[in-house]
């Protein structure tokens, strides 16, 4: 998910907080349960949609929901969310909270997709060769999809190294097509 500028600006400041608070790992683990929580609850995820309940009903749910649960910080920060009509933000916010610890960190993260779970020499393999290309912890997170009929993808970022037999199927197929209607243009005159 591409992030945009105002997930950016809101993430900087929940960032900033944190870290003045000491409370950074908490700060992350929360955003990270309510990012979540939008996708995994279909209600939790309309609720942050929707624009027609009140400031005051959402502001009264969240204080209810996760006022044991959620730092004061983080309970404030979504109130702050409802006000500015950005709760739906949620997701990209935590997106780019994360984008922003990894750069401070030097981490890097990958995601891997297969049609099974990978061998862990593999994703050992995988990941001592990007830190060493990249100069950066890799922390890989592991899709299974079976539609790429077998091979890997590799994804960092927004760049796409896919070695996915599918794409390797689609490209056969494209030149099969290409070269029948070429061949097709030398016979017709």
């Amino acid at each position: 998910m591409a992030v945009n500028e105002v997930a950016r600006v809101y993430a900087g400041a929940l960032l900033e907080i944190a870290r003045e608070k000491n409370i950074l790992q908490r700060v992350e683990d929360e955003l990270a349960v309510l990012s979540a929580l939008v996708v995994e609850d279909g209600d939790f995820g309309m609720f942050c949609e929707t624009p027609n309940i009140s400031a005051d009903s959402k502001k009264e749910f969240i204080e209810k929901v996760f006022k044991n649960s959620f730092s004061e910080e983080m309970i404030n920060f979504l109130k702050v969310l409802i006000d500015n009509n950005r709760l739906n933000e949620i997701r990209s916010i935590n997106e780019a909270f994360h984008q922003m610890l990894d750069e401070e960190n030097g981490r890097l993260r990958v995601v891997i997709t297969g049609i099974e779970a990978f061998d862990r020499a593999l994703v050992d393999k995988i990941k001592d060769a990007l830190a060493k290309k990249f100069k950066k912890e890799i922390l890989i997170e592991e899709k299974i999809d079976k539609s790429i009929l077998g091979g890997i993808i590799i994804r960092i970022g927004d760049l796409i190294i896919d070695g996915s037999l599918i794409k390797d199927l689609n490209n056969i197929r494209r030149n099969l097509l290409s070269s029948k209607i070429r061949s097709g243009a030398a016979y017709e005159d």
